[in-house]
């Protein structure tokens, strides 16, 4: 069971990093990165009205997180973590 958390862990980092490439990459990568997050927030949303406890809520957040959508005072409590530049893992769920 760990080693299956751990793939996880590592495909969700993998997962990350191949869509801040494909934002970073296209022509119109800023407006189809404010798409994306918003869908995550409205999944995000959802899933929290069903399963506020769901592992699929953690992973939400944490993506928002290492997109950079969150700040600091976010109404939806989750706030910034730091980015792999300022001490935190290259990959896995950031939480």
């Amino acid at each position: 069971m760990a080693d299956d958390t751990d793939r996880l862990g590592l495909l969700m980092g993998v997962f990350e990093l191949a869509l801040t490439r494909l934002f970073e990459a296209s022509p119109e990568g800023g407006q189809a990165r404010d798409r994306f997050v918003e869908d995550v927030r409205r999944l995000l949303a959802d899933t929290r009205e069903l399963q506020a406890d769901s592992p699929a809520v953690q992973t939400y957040e944490a993506l928002l997180r290492r997109l950079g959508a969150t700040h600091p005072g976010d109404a939806d409590g989750l706030g910034v973590v730091p980015t792999p530049e300022q001490g935190l893992p290259p990959v896995g769920s950031g939480v």
